[in-house]
């Protein structure tokens, strides 16, 4: 009976030790979510401005657990940094943007709606009862028009929007459509950005086909000192149909993203490289707000030294901020339908948990070797108190 009883203890407490080691592990509820409409990034002739609402959701973004955004934000959430969005103008209607958007010229009417979802993906605030949040929630926008109302790309227009945001004082700067590193005016508004100290971040392709047409050309290749992002969806990879590009220097979370419209507070669903490079404008914010003392180049070079290593380096939030790449490909979200959110990761605080895991483990071990030695000395006496001889050593 004794030997049954330690046994039966003992493979309680491997149990124990086994048992709660999947909570240090990032996972994405597939078992439900909601359909959202899909935002956008050009209107075609005859087509309306964007006034649907979206649709309520209070599930988490893929994105939140695989950029590791609850660990970052102990480090940084980009109080201090504004961010230009160079696009199709930006609405503070939704609660996730209000009160922190600056508008330059008519950029505050935003018919389509794209250059919203980018404002969202890089400071949407982090409010009560929602999943949602922007990389940087604590950012501030600054809103200039680099597209022609409608988004139909403006290869003149984009570049007066580049030098308009590096003169109006922004540290970061993201544009809707990619920029011809070889055109002139391209080059004199990067040479503006850089002597203004403003990091340039650009989409490397496309995010849709021209109207009209089946397959959008490869991309231009971006002017040098600018960072040119690559979009990639919940597993890693990008869509074989998806635009061509040229050069990318970086990759980053791009497919099925969740942000806000031009009107109200429901959210939309959006995919392509032009959100790739607001995903990677917002941890830009996060490392010039953590590291108020680093040059454009220098964010531009974290970025990349703090990005998971391949072929084609894969962007880090935290090792950008904090400096250390953690050398492991990044955390993929299995979701089958890419429009159909997942319910909130349990992500936040990882490490933390392991090590509370790891605490409760070991003290669960520890009262299982003492209940082993005293269960069966109890049973033994039918549970009697002890006696001790005259010397005061126990009885048997």
């Amino acid at each position: 009976m004794r030997r049954r009883t330690s046994l039966l203890l003992c493979v309680t407490a491997l149990a124990a030790l086994a048992g709660p080691a999947p909570l240090a592990v990032a996972r994405v509820a597939e078992d439900g979510g909601t359909t959202l409409p899909g935002m956008p990034d050009r209107l075609s002739e005859g087509q309306g401005c964007t006034t649907v609402r979206g649709k309520n959701t209070a599930a988490a973004p893929w994105t939140r657990g695989a950029l590791g955004l609850d660990q970052v934000w102990r480090l940084s959430r980009g109080r201090g940094v504004t961010v230009a969005v160079v696009g199709t103008g930006v609405s503070d209607e939704p609660a996730v943007l209000a009160g922190r958007v600056r508008v330059r010229g008519a950029a505050g009417d935003d018919c389509v709606g794209r250059g919203t979802f980018q404002a969202g993906l890089v400071a949407g605030a982090a409010l009560s009862g929602q999943g949602f949040s922007g990389v940087a929630p604590e950012a501030r926008i600054l809103a200039v028009r680099g597209t022609g109302e409608r988004g139909e790309p403006d290869a003149e227009r984009l570049a007066a929007g580049v030098r308009e945001a590096a003169e109006a004082g922004a540290d970061v700067i993201t544009v809707a459509v990619p920029m011809d590193g070889s055109d002139r005016r391209v080059r004199e508004a990067m040479a503006v950005a850089r002597a203004k100290d403003a990091l340039v971040i650009v989409p490397a392709a496309a995010d849709s086909a021209p109207p009209g047409t089946s397959e959008a050309p490869p991309a231009p290749v971006a002017p040098a000192q600018a960072l040119a992002v690559l979009d990639t969806g919940p597993q890693g990879t990008r869509p074989e149909s998806a635009p061509a590009f040229r050069h990318a220097d970086l990759s980053a979370p791009g497919g099925a993203l969740v942000g806000p419209g031009p009107v109200g507070d429901g959210k939309w669903t959006a995919s392509g490289s032009s959100l790739a490079a607001a995903i990677t404008a917002g941890t830009a914010a996060l490392v010039r707000s953590y590291h108020p003392g680093l040059s454009a180049a220098e964010v531009r070079e974290r970025l990349l030294t703090g990005a998971y290593p391949g072929d084609l380096p894969a962007l880090d939030p935290y090792g950008a901020v904090a400096g250390v790449a953690r050398g492991t490909a990044p955390a993929v979200a299995a979701q089958a339908d890419p429009i159909r959110l997942p319910h909130a990761p349990q992500t936040a605080g990882a490490r933390s948990t392991a090590y509370l895991v790891t605490a409760a483990a070991t003290g669960i071990v520890v009262l299982v070797a003492f209940l082993a030695l005293v269960l069966p000395r109890g049973r033994g006496r039918r549970w009697r108190p002890g006696r001790l001889d005259a010397e005061g050593r126990p009885l048997a």
